[in-house]
């Protein structure tokens, strides 16, 4: 790629969308100001719910590059009773097995490869930082889902994020935290947002690279932008 200017999108969930924790995006967009960052980006996102929300959008011209992150909301889901209603309310249904997860992971490969010159595929990074839960070995059937079928694509480059975060994990004091209410996720989306607010909750919490287990605090934001721009450069 030799354009001066090159679209790229960050298609994906709340970690995208930058509401709740710190924006990865934000810091990109800072570093980046010569070219155009789409934020597409939604709350909530399960893989179904996002690949219906773009066929609503309009990808001509093609882009250029293309960031998929999506998956975690399709387990998280599955660690409150609480969670299930909400989802359905908000119109947001996950993947029921592994199998329909595949299934609408492909269909979005299928949707997007058509639209977007290189595409990176990254998996689910983490639900609680005790990367031996329950909840984090099914995110690891997720991702090694989504590597196996991003090699089926050329334009398609597979990036583990989680390699970046889970070894670093392994040598700190662990937090068993992972949220169990929504209306704590709501809490912290409207009164915890500057950086020194992020980093008192998640002291608070025993956790080093989130708020909650998911979302981002500062160091989280910054060591994802690290890794997304180190691509993009990679792209010029």
């Amino acid at each position: 790629m030799d354009k001066l200017r090159l679209k790229i999108a960050f298609i994906g969930d709340s970690l995208t969308e930058g509401i709740v924790g710190a924006s990865y995006f934000d810091i990109l967009d800072k570093k980046l100001p010569q070219h155009e960052l789409l934020n597409w980006g939604k709350g909530g996102d399960t893989v179904i719910s996002l690949f219906r929300r773009l066929h609503e959008i309009n990808f001509k011209p093609p882009l250029d590059i293309g960031f998929l992150w999506i998956g975690v909301n399709d387990v998280f889901v599955k660690t409150s009773w609480f969670f299930p209603p909400t989802k359905r309310l908000r119109g947001q249904p996950w993947a029921k097995s592994h199998s329909q997860f595949q299934e609408y992971y492909r269909s979005l490969l299928e949707l997007l490869q058509d639209n977007i010159t290189h595409i990176f595929t990254l998996p689910p990074l983490l639900i609680g930082e005790d990367t031996n839960n329950a909840w984090n070995k099914e995110l690891t059937v997720l991702s090694k889902i989504i590597h196996d079928l991003s090699v089926s694509y050329p334009n398609v480059e597979f990036v583990d994020l989680r390699e970046h975060f889970i070894p670093q994990l392994a040598s700190k004091n662990i937090s068993p935290y992972v949220p169990k209410s929504v209306f704590r996720v709501i809490l912290d989306a409207l009164f915890v947002k500057t950086p020194e607010e992020l980093e008192k909750k998640a002291t608070e919490r025993g956790l080093h690279f989130t708020i909650d287990g998911m979302h981002l605090n500062k160091a989280g934001a910054e060591k994802i932008a690290d890794v997304f721009l180190k691509k993009i450069l990679s792209k010029l």
